[in-house]
């Protein structure tokens, strides 16, 4: 932290303890402004803290929700597609097997 001076013509306006009185007065002015924006900043943090979470887990759920529907999607194209290949599998073995009669 800088150290407070008076300058020389101040001093010799105000006197000694008129100086160490104005500096203290800016030493206090300065301390009380550092603690309000510490507890602004502190309060600011907090509130960004909790929406964050908040929208964290309505994202969380939202994905969830996204996951059951995209894994129902696969299962059902998968199903699809076994299906499809079985269709096509027996198709050709029955044009083969009808050679062999």
């Amino acid at each position: 932290m800088d150290v407070l001076t008076v300058p020389a013509l101040v001093r010799g306006k105000l006197g000694d303890a008129g100086s160490d009185g104005l500096v203290m007065m800016f030493a206090e002015a300065h301390r009380i402004g550092e603690e309000r924006l510490d507890r602004r900043i502190a309060e600011v943090s907090a509130s960004f803290d909790r929406r964050l979470a908040e929208e964290i887990s309505k994202f969380r759920v939202e994905m969830v929700e996204r996951m059951s529907d995209l894994r129902f999607d696969l299962l059902k194209w998968n199903f699809l597609f076994w299906v499809g290949q079985i269709a096509a599998i027996t198709a050709i073995l029955s044009v083969m097997l009808r050679d062999l009669r």
